[in-house]
């Protein structure tokens, strides 16, 4: 039986991989998609993730979350998205109703006839909302696989020391790290390995489908400037290595520490700090380290390939 999910998203260019991936997978029931600011603001990433829903034909229900972090000024990154998220990338608007998104995390949680696994691969606000606002629902979750965070050198991009997600609201990742459910960590020591271009997609852009040119347009304009000396390499999918992670754990290689997460340092707010020593308690959260670079890259040209064969097919 495929595995329910919930995508808590901010796209964002590395999360429409990742929601195509979801769509393109089996071993997945994509139960719902909720957007959260991050990447670019509200009234970006939800029209965004309607409109894409559309695109992939997905019949499940569309949130639109938190416009803001829990109480800092939102910090956008326009310069690795483009203003509208999509590199620039123009999706007819979706007249999809979008739902309040907390409330529909806490209603598909509570609904399912199978724990669910939520995917958050934007800011945590909309996780710490429903963790504060529906705590019991929050229990019944499988696991929380989080893009954000990063060990040893590569602990930031937002900030030397702190990931964008985490940066965008640390209170939210303090409430989450702090609950005590289920987590992996994908952050950037992890997805730094997952370097993917064009070339390594060769099926998909050779399909030339409404998912290939989307794909090729995105792998074009993405600006990340802690990846901009990788060259041929490729950039770095941060978020459809998360959800890859969910559809094949072998993809990545974990293990087992404390994390938690500053939100007061001068120099190190929104810092991931993984306790190695084994100091401060009980290991909570599943930490990415190892990434299975040819099998992910495998896993991305066969899955989208076969979206795009079905998108081009439903169009005909």
């Amino acid at each position: 039986m495929p595995r329910p999910i919930i995508i808590d998203t901010d796209p964002g260019i590395d999360d429409a991989l990742a929601i195509m991936l979801a769509a393109a997978s089996p071993e997945v029931e994509l139960l719902g998609i909720v957007a959260v600011a991050g990447n670019v603001g509200i009234e970006y990433t939800a029209p965004n993730a309607a409109a894409l829903a559309d695109l992939l034909g997905l019949d499940c229900p569309v949130g639109r979350g938190s416009s803001s972090p829990l109480w800092r000024t939102p910090e956008y990154a326009p310069q690795v998205h483009g203003e509208n998220g999509f590199g620039g990338y123009s999706l007819p608007a979706s007249e999809r109703a979008l739902e309040p998104g907390v409330p529909l995390l806490a209603r598909l949680i509570e609904s399912s006839a199978d724990p669910v696994t939520v995917v958050a691969i934007g800011p945590l606000t909309n996780i710490a909302l429903l963790m504060a606002e529906y705590p019991e629902t929050a229990q019944k979750v499988e696991r929380f696989v989080i893009m954000g965070g990063g060990t040893l050198r590569d602990t930031g991009n937002a900030t030397p020391t702190a990931e964008f997600n985490i940066a965008f609201d640390p209170e939210a990742a303090v409430r989450v790290f702090g609950f005590g459910v289920p987590i992996t960590m994908v952050g950037l020591n992890a997805t730094h390995q997952a370097l993917v271009g064009a070339q390594h997609l060769p099926d998909l852009m050779a399909s030339g489908g409404p998912a290939a040119q989307m794909v090729a347009h995105l792998l074009g304009s993405y600006s990340d400037d802690a990846n901009a000396d990788s060259g041929d390499s490729g950039m770095a999918q941060h978020d459809s290595l998360a959800l890859a992670a969910v559809l094949d754990p072998a993809v990545i290689g974990t293990e087992h520490y404390r994390v938690d997460v500053e939100n007061t340092g001068r120099l190190t707010t929104g810092m991931t700090v993984v306790d190695y020593l084994g100091r401060w308690g009980t290991p909570n959260c599943d930490v990415a380290f190892d990434v299975d670079v040819p099998r992910f890259r495998a896993l991305l040209n066969t899955r989208l390939t076969a979206l795009d064969s079905r998108l081009k097919e439903a169009r005909s």
